[in-house]
């Protein structure tokens, strides 16, 4: 099993709510490229139409040692969403009219290839590393580098979007 550092107590949960017309359709393209274009790899876990609700969850990984990978977990929830038509820029499209909220969590999992699964020495080499050895690097060189990659993807995603709040501190 690899050992996932949940980085959400240190401020990496992130939330969008949006309420309108929008194209979901454009939205799940613009995401899926935006990270394959940054060489995350990208999985859809569930995709659950449960009225009113339609609930889409991604994980997004990328390797940035042999031993460690940055996650990102997004969760797409659309309230009641009804299919329109509207015509724009003279030709017809179907949109989604719909309240939206969209999460996104990071995390930093070590042992992702699970080689500190064979025997249970391992496993308590695998925690000493994690605990002392790899602790400030874990916090210190790839908290930011996973921020900056999930603020910069809200920031995209409330353009996509057409948001007013779509301007980002970096």
């Amino acid at each position: 099993m690899t050992s996932i550092t949940d980085f959400e107590p240190y401020g990496f949960h992130r939330t969008i709510k949006y309420r309108g017309v929008f194209d979901f359709e454009g939205l799940y393209k613009y995401v899926q490229k935006w990270l394959r274009d940054r060489d995350w790899d990208f999985f859809e876990i569930q995709a659950k139409d449960k009225p009113p609700w339609l609930i889409y969850k991604w994980i997004a990984r990328k390797k940035v040692t042999f031993y460690a990978a940055l996650q990102i977990n997004l969760e797409f929830w659309l309230w009641e969403p009804k299919e329109v038509e509207v015509i724009k820029e003279g030709t017809k499209k179907k949109l989604t009219d719909s309240r939206m909220k969209i999460l996104l969590n990071g995390a930093y999992i070590t042992d992702y290839d699970g080689d500190f699964e064979k025997s249970d020495f391992l496993k308590k080499v695998e925690k000493f590393l994690n605990g002392y050895v790899l602790y400030h690097e874990i916090l210190l060189k790839y908290f930011d580098y996973l921020d900056y990659y999930i603020y910069g993807l809200m920031t995209d995603i409330k353009k996509f979007l057409g948001m007013e709040t779509a301007t980002n501190a970096y």
